[in-house]
């Protein structure tokens, strides 16, 4: 019980970075917009950011990724074998989308219905 506590607790700790990462990465974007519109009212010709934006939006960029990682938790297996284990092979070949109920064969073979009847 302790482990999965602690396990729980930093998934909720890794959530909360990557939220305040990606509200950093917000800023950076924000800050970003506001200098070039900036930059332009005053006719400067030089657009390039400042060193401070793009490091804010690169370390924001790190934290946001390692706390996703660390906030996922345990992965499933991806493999054939173990997505195959949960069915039985009558469940993989009969399924309903395979079943056609409308073919070429109502054409090959008309119903009697639709054939002429003979007048006495």
């Amino acid at each position: 019980m302790a482990a999965s506590n602690a396990s729980d607790g930093l998934k909720t700790v890794a959530k909360v970075v990557a939220v305040l990462a990606f509200v950093c990465m917000l800023h950076s974007g924000y800050a970003a917009r506001e200098f070039l519109l900036y930059s332009k009212s005053i006719g400067r010709q030089d657009l390039t950011l400042p060193i401070e934006i793009v490091l804010e939006c690169l370390g924001a960029l790190v934290v946001m990724i390692f706390a996703v990682v660390q906030g996922v938790g345990e992965l499933k297996p991806v493999s054939y074998e173990a997505e195959m284990k949960r069915y039985s092979i009558d469940g993989v070949f009969s399924r309903p989308s395979f079943q056609l109920y409308n073919h070429r064969g109502r054409y090959l073979r008309p119903s009697r219905s639709a054939a002429p009847t003979a007048k006495k």
